[in-house]
């Protein structure tokens, strides 16, 4: 069941603001199509790059991806990072690289919403990348894959699928919701284990919110040994004045 405050994460990549528009528009609904009477949903909206960086990896229970593909199927511009991540997810579970093993991303519900333009072969390449890293390390989709396409060739616009995507997407968010939440150590260990994927494959990452904390330690304990040292310096300089 849903608890009291219950937070979901937003994230995506956008090169021409599609998907961006597209993930704003989700996290500003999502309080009021989401919250039940005995609680609250509240939501975020953030790159998915700054999701790793920033956020420090914090996965909740369900999170809502919206991005695209650019140009050759690569990410967009807020996904390159995130896109580097999921591929070296999907390296290791092929056998293509040796070292270590995946992150475990078990407990986590997405759902995901792509766009591209198909007048290009790879058009849903960087959705589909983000979609099979994830569930290879362990997560579950919630609802349908939404594919909308800008190329003008199918039934329906651009606009209109992503439309018609987000109206229809809420009963499988909430079936999530209403669900036994998964172990806090669940989540706990996804995000541990995602920092040290993200630090063996990035070797500059350095999350913000994971060392935030340790930044306040060394900031008291300078702070501890200045006034120390001021304590010693008053008491020599006082022995001396005498």
């Amino acid at each position: 069941m849903t608890t009291a405050d219950e937070e979901i994460l937003v994230l995506f990549g956008s090169q021409t603001g599609n998907s961006e528009a597209a993930a704003h528009e989700i996290c500003s609904i999502i309080p009021a199509r989401l919250s039940p009477s005995s609680s609250r949903v509240t939501s975020r909206v953030m790159h998915l790059d700054d999701f790793l960086e920033l956020e420090g990896a914090g996965w909740t229970r369900l999170v809502v991806i919206v991005c695209s593909s650019y140009g050759v199927g690569q990410a967009p511009i807020g996904a390159r990072k995130f896109r580097e991540f999921c591929d070296e997810i999907l390296r290791r579970r092929d056998g293509k690289e040796k070292r270590g093993s995946a992150p475990s991303l078990e407990g986590v519900t997405f759902a995901l919403l792509g766009l591209g333009d198909s007048h290009y072969s790879t058009y849903f390449r960087n959705p589909t990348t983000i979609h099979d890293a994830l569930t290879a390390a362990g997560a579950r989709r919630a609802g349908e894959l939404g594919k909308a396409d800008a190329s003008g060739t199918g039934d329906m616009e651009q606009s209109k699928v992503i439309e018609r995507w987000i109206e229809g997407i809420w009963d499988d968010l909430a079936k999530v919701l209403s669900s036994k939440p998964p172990e806090r150590q669940a989540l706990d260990r996804a995000r541990d284990e995602t920092w040290g994927f993200c630090l063996e494959i990035f070797p500059e990452w350095r999350p913000a919110k994971k060392f935030a904390a340790m930044d306040v330690l060394y900031l008291s304990l300078g702070g501890i040994i200045l006034a120390l040292l001021a304590r010693y310096c008053f008491f020599v300089i006082g022995g001396w004045s005498l």
